[in-house]
């Protein structure tokens, strides 16, 4: 498919979202669309796919213009769309091969006696066109999140497929299953299968894609092939300004121990960790997914047993039994998954942020005082640049930076002396994630000890001051000073492993 986007605008009341956005994708070509959160990437996705509808401007397919009236009729000209939250568009319960023909199971295999059989095989040959090992006759519910990112794929191959859209198709995914996903986008590239991949990791853009496209602010700030970039030209195409230090790093380690760890194990994840982190030190843990690194993090937070071992923070023992004897001995803790474990999407930005604190905000009887929230809420929301139209909305409103600092604020009401990181800046934009690093500056400059876990490892390097590198449940290396690199954490990660 050759789609061209001529021209296009799209507002919502007031708020304008698309400012006259032209680009095109050829057959066989993947382009990277890439911006900050807000830059218009979502709409732009929605009008591609029929969701929404242009206000002025054209879409031509193959150089003829064409109404996209909904999603079908995107369907229909063989568009696909495969959103961060794709598990939200299966079927747990019933089968791989049910799953992939849901949409047009009658049509293809009888409408009073569906044959199960032939939907199976095609099922099969489908997969087996894609490279795919999977049980077609397998429930979904019993699939890992790479499988069930596989298996939309598949779906979209059901139709005739010349679009497909992937948003942050990673998110999720650890190296090894991103690297099967890569593949996958290859063998569409080289069917002829036009591709925009939506990504906040550069380094995927800059692997995969043939040509990027940037948006700001609703408008192209950027169209050219790969080849002639570097990531400094996206960022700046992205934010607006040059950017010469993405990792803005403060060295505010001090001699203090605060956190001390002796001997601590859990049954199926790790043994015999001996850790000590100093007031105002990062601790990046460095390891693969499965290691043992966020199931650490975890147990320390009370969200999983610690089987062995003791905690102490600022000398003093710390019983962690529960979440809430974490928080009494002051540690802190941010999933990667903000919003299944960190925030309430449906409540107000300020009832998220005081919800780990809310004896500050309550009468000796329990009773919230609104008054009091905002007060001491408002404080830390404009310190750490929590940008919403009002404390009052429903944080879910809000792009996943400003989530991700809203969920920063509600850790830094409960005045942690120990910040436990999963995965801080995953899926944020580049702006955001400066603003993170700068958040995390500032606690360690108040004498914070922070245990860094996260995928990203020129982020893991840059914020560090150094890095304990973990192995099947057990810390093997710590690196540091000129020993401190991306290929020293690889190697101590990965020898040995299967």
């Amino acid at each position: 498919m050759h789609l061209q986007l001529a021209d296009v605008h799209k507002s919502f009341g007031d708020n304008i979202v698309l400012r006259g956005v032209s680009f095109s994708v050829a057959p066989g070509e993947v382009v990277a669309l890439v911006g900050e959160n807000g830059a218009g990437k979502s709409t732009l996705t929605r009008v591609i796919s029929g969701a929404h509808q242009p206000d002025s401007g054209q879409l031509l397919i193959d150089g003829i213009a064409v109404a996209l009236k909904d999603p079908q009729s995107a369907m229909a000209h063989g568009i696909e769309v495969i959103y961060q939250e794709f598990q939200q568009n299966l079927f747990p319960h019933l089968s791989v091969a049910e799953n992939m023909y849901v949409l047009d199971r009658e049509r293809r295999f009888g409408r009073l006696f569906v044959s199960k059989q032939r939907m199976a095989r095609d099922a099969e040959a489908t997969l087996r066109r894609l490279g795919m090992e999977m049980d077609v006759h397998r429930q979904v519910s019993g699939l890992g999140v790479a499988e069930r990112q596989m298996l939309e794929i598949a779906k979209a191959m059901t139709h005739d497929l010349r679009l497909l859209i992937l948003d942050e198709p990673t998110a999720a995914l650890d190296e090894q299953e991103s690297e099967q996903l890569f593949a996958q986008v290859n063998r569409l590239r080289k069917a002829g299968v036009s591709v925009i991949y939506i990504s906040h990791r550069l380094d995927e853009v800059f692997e995969l894609s043939d040509r990027v496209v940037v948006l700001r602010d609703g408008r192209v700030t950027l169209d050219a092939p790969t080849a002639e970039l570097d990531p400094a030209k996206v960022v700046t195409a992205m934010v607006g300004d040059a950017v010469d230090d993405f990792y803005p790093k403060e060295r505010n380690a001090r001699d203090q121990v605060v956190l001390e760890i002796r001997e601590a194990g859990h049954e199926t994840s790790f043994e015999d960790v001996d850790l000590q982190v100093r007031a105002g030190e990062v601790v990046g843990i460095g390891g693969v997914v499965g290691c043992g690194r966020s199931e650490l993090l975890r147990a320390l937070f009370g969200l999983q047993p610690l089987d062995s071992g003791s905690v102490r923070v600022d000398g003093s023992a710390v019983r962690i039994g529960s979440v809430q004897d974490a928080i009494a001995g002051r540690i802190a803790y941010l999933s990667p998954d903000r919003q299944a474990e960190g925030l309430c999407m449906s409540l107000s930005v300020e009832s998220n942020v005081s919800l780990a604190s809310l004896r500050d905000c309550s009468t000796a009887g329990g009773v919230v005082r609104r008054g009091r929230e905002r007060a001491v809420t408002g404080t830390v929301i404009s310190e750490l640049r929590v940008r919403a139209a009002s404390p009052s909305i429903a944080v879910g409103s809000l792009s996943g930076g400003n989530q991700q600092k809203a969920l920063f604020a509600k850790w830094v009401m409960t005045r942690p002396r120990v910040l436990l990181l999963d995965e801080p800046t995953r899926g944020v934009d580049v702006g955001a994630k400066t603003e993170i690093y700068r958040i995390i500056n500032k606690l360690t400059a108040d004498g914070v000890a922070v245990l860094l876990v996260s995928s990203d490892l020129p982020e893991l390097v840059a914020m560090s001051d150094r890095v304990v590198v973990m192995r099947e449940g057990r810390l093997v290396a710590e690196l540091t000073g000129d020993d401190l690199d991306e290929q020293s954490i690889l190697k101590h990660a990965l020898v040995g492993a299967a």
